[in-house]
């Protein structure tokens, strides 16, 4: 059985299985709800029923006045509906409501996609899941390593489990380290998140993402993320590579093509003339710019005019200028292009 709840002020709906609480239903369809510990200690998740029946799904430290209990106050991370419900909660507006967290993570899996890529799984502890928006990154420190700042690829919906793309550099410490001597269940700290390449969920207009190799983990964040919206407008992604065969999560891609009816997937391929690795081509300015003319050249074949559309784009520096100068020749107002510059890839 499932149950209608609305968001006061916001007016946002999502709805809640009887035995889940409110706070992993509303996680779950991709609100923002504020919270920390997720166990009923903190009293972050606060929030004041105000119609609607609900019952506490287990016990917890943290405890009301009478006077709030009388007012309909309850944890959100304890609470499951018996009902609809209207709750006046405070919700993430965007990225300064969303704390700089430090978490001790552990390594669920290390999971090899190509002989040169690999996603790392880390697990969050269950009090401590981390907050962050689709798109931002957080700074990992394995080891004695200085720490390394990588984009989080897993949606927020599902944050005890986060997920990074990591491409393997030849004389890269960070990178021969995790694929040559990092442990299941070794322990990786966290910090952040960062960045304010986020989903503008206020805009109604279709959506372009553009990635470049691995600068698909924080469009694949982004996606994810609208998927768990339910965002109605067309979403279209162009994932550029250098070389054929490297569009490591291509199954995943199309499994979102065949589910949703807003959603189209062009898979590109530069023109492999030099022989030079992904990672080459991720670093070299010449072929990253002749990669990404490529995939300008595809975009606004297929859409013309881009007065409006959002273009999310993650491209190496080098080759951002002549995109973004070619998308706006094209209608791309300023303020509805998001730019990611892969550094951290």
């Amino acid at each position: 059985m499932s149950f209608k709840i609305r968001l006061l002020p916001s007016g946002k709906e999502f709805t809640a299985e009887k035995n889940e609480t409110v706070l992993e239903a509303a996680l779950r369809s991709g609100i923002a709800l504020n919270y920390n510990c997720n166990t009923g200690t903190c009293g972050g998740c606060g929030g004041r029923i105000k119609s609607g029946q609900v019952r506490e799904t287990r016990q917890h430290d943290f405890h009301f006045s009478d006077t709030q209990k009388a007012q309909g106050h309850v944890l959100l991370c304890v609470t499951a509906a018996q009902s609809d419900l209207e709750i006046e909660v405070k919700e993430a507006g965007g990225i300064e409501d969303i704390p700089l967290q430090r978490i001790t993570t552990k390594v669920e899996q290390m999971e090899r996609v190509q002989d040169d890529t690999l996603i790392l799984h880390l697990h969050t502890p269950r009090w401590q899941t981390l907050r962050f928006l689709a798109g931002q990154h957080l700074s990992l420190a394995i080891a004695d390593m200085p720490p390394r700042n990588k984009s989080i690829a897993s949606c927020p919906c599902n944050a005890m489990h986060l997920q990074f793309h990591i491409r393997r550099v030849p004389g890269d410490q960070f990178s021969e380290y995790v694929f040559t001597q990092l442990k299941i269940s070794q322990t990786v700290m966290v910090e952040g998140p960062w960045g304010n390449f986020s989903l503008d969920e206020s805009s109604k207009r279709p959506i372009i993402f553009v990635a470049y190799e691995t600068g698909f983990a924080p469009i694949k964040s982004i996606i994810e993320h609208a998927i768990a919206l339910e965002l109605e407008q067309p979403m279209h992604l162009y994932w550029m590579v250098h070389r054929p065969g490297n569009h490591y999560l291509n199954n995943l891609c199309r499994s979102w093509l065949d589910a949703l009816d807003n959603f189209s997937y062009t898979a590109l391929t530069g023109n492999d003339l030099s022989g030079e690795s992904s990672w080459e081509a991720s670093t070299d300015p010449v072929v990253g710019l002749r990669d990404m003319e490529a995939a300008g050249a595809s975009i606004v074949a297929d859409h013309p005019d881009l007065a409006g559309f959002d273009v999310y784009l993650t491209a190496p520096e080098p080759s951002t200028e002549g995109m973004v100068e070619l998308l706006q020749r094209h209608g791309l107002p300023k303020g509805q292009l998001h730019l990611d510059v892969m550094k951290r890839f």
